[in-house]
């Protein structure tokens, strides 16, 4: 007996729970992802008031060291030690310029969830097996070597490169999009230029259109004929 052939078009139909399911762990690795920067945001600002409270501190003291030294110079090189040692001990411990004023030495990374990773990873998984393609937005919003999602400025850093003469300004064209992964340090570079390459639906499509503009206008120019007849002429 011949095999049955399965109808056209009931692939798209078959695989409506395998796009479900993309689409809800992609929803659930954001959302855990956001989660944890909100965290680290919170964190950040309560470090950052302790930071200024340590400045106002600071400042505090040194006045009352000034005011001491004007008022007994003879104790002005003891007030003057004892100012460097608690300004070298306040670096050590909160990681500052000698200053105070400056940014800290150590930058803050954001943390990352595992659990985000899993998932992200688990999408990419099921999308391999199914051979079902990602849409491109969901595709460059993870990264490929630890699964994790980059968000900009948060999770990558995103920057603009243009090696070619004159730059961005001559050759716009040019310009290439380079997003690095802050947790594992893998870049990947996008090019900013239009596609040259259609693809073939769209190929047939724009042929399609061309071939029905071109019967349009043929049938526009052609003029009918007009019969005369020969004896009622004469």
């Amino acid at each position: 007996m011949a095999k049955v052939k399965p109808q056209r078009g009931s692939g798209g139909a078959g695989q409506a729970h395998i796009r479900a399911r993309i689409s809800f762990l992609y929803k659930a690795s954001n959302y855990l992802q956001s989660a944890s920067v909100s965290k680290s945001r919170s964190k950040g600002d309560v470090n950052g008031n302790s930071r200024c409270q340590d400045i106002c501190c600071r400042a505090r003291t040194e006045e009352q060291a000034e005011m001491a030294n004007l008022q007994s110079p003879l104790n002005s090189a003891t007030a003057v030690t004892n100012n460097d040692t608690t300004d070298i001990a306040m670096v050590h411990q909160d990681g500052m310029d000698p200053a105070g004023f400056g940014e800290p030495r150590t930058s803050q990374h954001v943390q990352i969830s595992k659990l985000s990773r899993q998932l992200a990873s688990q999408m990419r998984g099921i999308s391999l097996k199914s051979q079902l393609r990602l849409p491109r937005d969901i595709k460059r919003s993870v990264c490929k070597l630890c699964n994790s999602l980059l968000i900009p400025n948060t999770t990558c850093v995103e920057t603009t490169e243009n090696f070619s003469r004159g730059g961005s300004k001559k050759k716009p064209w040019a310009d290439v999009r380079v997003v690095r992964c802050n947790s594992c340090g893998y870049i990947k570079r996008y090019p900013q230029t239009e596609k040259r390459s259609l693809k073939l639906m769209e190929r047939r499509k724009r042929e399609k259109e061309r071939d029905s503009e071109t019967t349009t206008t043929r049938a526009q120019t052609c003029t009918p004929v007009v019969s005369v007849d020969v004896g009622n002429a004469r």
